[in-house]
């Protein structure tokens, strides 16, 4: 609900924070609202939504079937990237989680005049992200689609 605010507010706030794919996303869920609800500003169109319980869950069934779509163009990527003819097109996402655990485990060990401690917790956050998609990414591959990573979890296997 957070992001909806903050596109509903200001996309170019969410631009700024989660780059251009989040401005890109916050333009979306702000233009599925308004046209929704038929207001013509932001801050009207979600304050239709958060009076109209009805018109929210259209809103976040538009947005799900858009993060769906989102998800299949990603996986249509990976898809040509393992049918292609490079070593490295199909191995980029293991060499950067090797590369971020090298790189983790050497500034782990490193005199702090080699490695200020901001730069590796800039490191350590990056990684973060990078085994999160890796990880989860991989998850949903072989779980086919979101809706079974989250039904994986709920079942508790």
């Amino acid at each position: 609900m957070i992001l909806t605010a903050i596109a509903a507010l200001a996309p170019s706030l969410a631009g700024l924070i989660f780059g251009d794919k989040g401005k890109e996303v916050a333009e979306t869920a702000v233009g599925v609202a308004k046209q929704l609800t038929g207001e013509s500003s932001d801050e009207a169109a979600l304050a239709a939504l958060k009076a109209n319980p009805e018109l929210l869950v259209q809103w976040q069934e538009a947005m799900h079937s858009y993060s769906i779509a989102i998800q299949e163009q990603l996986t249509r990527r990976h898809e040509a990237d393992m049918q292609s003819d490079s070593w490295l097109a199909k191995n980029v996402r293991p060499l950067c989680l090797v590369g971020l655990t090298l790189a983790i485990t050497v500034g782990v060990w490193l005199p702090d005049q080699y490695i200020s401690s901001a730069r590796f917790i800039a490191l350590t956050d990056m990684s973060q992200w990078v085994y999160g998609y890796y990880f989860v990414g991989r998850s949903t591959e072989k779980t086919g689609g979101l809706e079974g990573l989250t039904g994986m979890f709920r079942r508790g296997k």
